[in-house]
């Protein structure tokens, strides 16, 4: 068996956005269903192009499309609390862009999840990769790993 990789810390990301957990997001376990904290890693990406990049997901002629996430759970979430999503870029390739994703319980340094986020660009009208537009990679650049 393979050693697990330690949580992500808090201090390692750039970009952080409170997201507040619902009743519903509640499972008949008591905590969060993994399905919510999907939804929270797919939130906090788009936020992140929303608030920091020129990306209009309705218009643009080349849109990140995913195709892999795999996602980690270390300690269990729940409601009622409000969630940190932080964002980190891990790697930007020609075509793609590889984040690193985490939540964090308010106030807590290690995550209680986190998750590899890989968005591929793609010509809206063929569906066939393409190179991330020039504009997003001086962002993406911007939002790498803030500590060792």
């Amino acid at each position: 068996m393979t050693r697990k990789p330690s949580a992500p810390r808090r201090g390692d990301f750039p970009y952080v956005v409170a997201i507040q957990t619902r009743w519903s997001d509640n499972d008949m376990f008591g905590h969060l269903n993994n399905v919510i904290y999907n939804r929270f890693f797919e939130s906090v990406i788009v936020t992140f192009y929303r608030e920091c990049t020129p990306l209009d997901f309705f218009s643009a002629p080349v849109l990140p499309y995913v195709v892999e996430i795999v996602s980690r759970f270390k300690k269990p979430l729940t409601f009622p609390e409000t969630v940190d999503a932080a964002l980190l870029v891990e790697d930007i390739g020609t075509r793609s862009v590889r984040f690193q994703l985490a939540l964090f319980r308010q106030g807590e340094d290690e995550a209680s999840a986190y998750c590899d986020w890989v968005h591929v660009f793609v010509d809206r009208q063929s569906e066939r990769s393409t190179d991330i537009p020039p504009p997003l990679r001086p962002i993406f650049e911007s939002f790498r790993k803030v500590s060792g």
